[in-house]
C-alpha cells in the first residue's frame, strides 16, 4: 500500500494546555511538533481516508490526536514529524491557511448520476473552509454512531477533497472526479449530496467553532489538516496526522493500497 498523504505539520497551538484558550484566543497561532501515527485502516480507490492519528510531541497528554486532511494535493512518506502553525478557524485567520488565498476551486454538479467538473473562480476561501470542517463534524459524528459503513466514510473523506483539489497536481480535479464516478452512480450522487448538505449547513450559520486549521511551515511536502479542539465524548481526539501505514512506509495525502 502507498499513502497519499501530505504531512509535514508545523502546528501553532497549545492544544494540551486548555483546550477553551484556543476558541477565547481566536486570532492566536501556536507552534507545535506532531508525528504521525496512524492512517486508520479503511481505504477507497488505493487511498486512505479520513481520519488519521497523530501525536502531540509538544502536548503528549492529549494524544492521540484525530485529524482531518482537506489537502489532496500534497503528499508525504514514512511517518514523519513535523511542525505547523494552528490557527483557530475563523475569517480573520483564514489568509493564514493554505489554501486562503485561492482565486478558483473546483466546482462540480451531478449529472445522470455522475459527477462534472467546473470552475468557482473568485470563491470565499473562508466558506470553503466552513464547508470542509462542517463534513468533518458530520464524519466525527457519524464514525460514533453504531456500525459505521466504510463506504459513506469513503464518501465523506472524497467530498472534503473535492473542496481545495487544485489542477497543479498530476492527478488534479479529473483524476479525483473520475475515480469517484468509477466507484458508482450511487456513491457520486452520495458525494455531491454531501457537499450540498455542507453548504447549507454553512450558509444556515455554521460557524466552524471549535476547529483549529493545522498549517504545515512546508506547505509544498506536507499537508493541511483540521482538528476538533472540543471533540465528542465518543469521537477521537485532537488535532493530528497519520503515520504508520501497516507496514507500508509511503504515506501520500491519498492512501494508495
Amino acid at each position: 500500500m502507498t499513502l497519499k498523504s501530505k504531512l509535514n505539520l508545523s502546528i501553532a497551538s497549545k492544544f494540551g494546555l486548555a483546550m477553551t484558550t484556543l476558541l477565547i484566543v481566536s486570532s492566536g497561532a501556536y507552534a507545535d511538533s506532531f508525528t504521525f501515527t496512524s492512517p486508520g485502516t479503511v481505504v477507497w480507490d488505493s487511498v486512505y481516508v479520513n481520519p488519521y492519528q497523530a501525536n502531540d510531541n509538544t502536548q503528549p497528554a492529549q494524544n492521540p490526536l484525530t485529524i482531518y486532511c482537506d489537502d489532496w494535493n500534497t503528499e508525504f512518506s514514512g511517518d514523519p514529524t513535523w511542525d505547523a502553525n494552528v490557527y483557530a478557524l475563523n475569517a480573520a485567520n483564514v489568509a493564514n491557511f493554505k489554501y486562503g488565498t485561492i482565486t478558483s476551486a473546483e466546482s462540480v454538479t451531478l449529472s445522470g448520476g455522475m459527477l462534472v467538473g467546473g470552475t468557482n473562480n473568485s470563491p470565499n476561501p473562508y466558506t470553503l473552509y466552513l464547508e470542509a470542517a462542517d463534513l468533518d463534524a458530520q464524519l466525527q459524528a457519524y464514525l460514533a454512531g453504531p456500525s459505521p459503513s466504510n463506504t459513506v466514510q469513503d464518501e465523506f473523506a472524497a467530498a472534503e477533497w473535492l473542496i481545495f483539489v487544485s489542477s497543479a497536481n498530476a492527478s488534479g480535479p479529473s483524476g479525483l472526479i473520475s475515480a469517484i464516478n468509477d466507484s458508482g452512480s450511487s456513491f457520486a450522487t452520495a458525494v455531491y449530496n454531501d457537499l450540498v448538505s455542507a453548504q447549507t449547513a454553512v450558509a444556515d450559520g455554521f460557524n466552524g467553532a471549535g476547529w483549529d486549521v493545522i498549517v504545515p511551515n512546508d506547505p509544498s511536502s506536507m499537508q493541511e489538516f483540521m482538528v476538533d479542539t472540543v471533540p465528542e465524548p465518543s469521537a477521537i481526539i485532537l488535532l493530528g496526522t497519520i503515520v504508520g501505514l501497516l507496514g507500508l512506509a509511503q504515506f501520500r495525502r491519498r492512501v494508495k493500497a
